[in-house]
């Protein structure tokens, strides 16, 4: 069965990239690894299941909604 990739996954790496942000400096401020961080970016992983507090610092910092 294949999975359905998260659709927002673009959005995550265009703002970041756009706002100037590494992906390492990102993941360490929301407390993810860079692993998870580059999953989430690929659409391997869907952002609702992330912790809130998570969450809340990505979409604080990229200015996005991840419901």
């Amino acid at each position: 069965m294949t999975s359905v990739p998260f659709p927002g996954a673009l959005v995550v790496r265009v703002r970041r990239q756009l706002l100037g942000f590494s992906q390492e400096d990102l993941a360490r401020e929301a407390g993810l690894s860079v692993a998870l961080l580059q999953l989430l970016e690929r659409g391997e992983y869907d952002p609702r299941s992330l912790h809130q507090l998570a969450r809340r610092v990505l979409e604080r910092r990229l200015d996005i909604s991840l419901s």
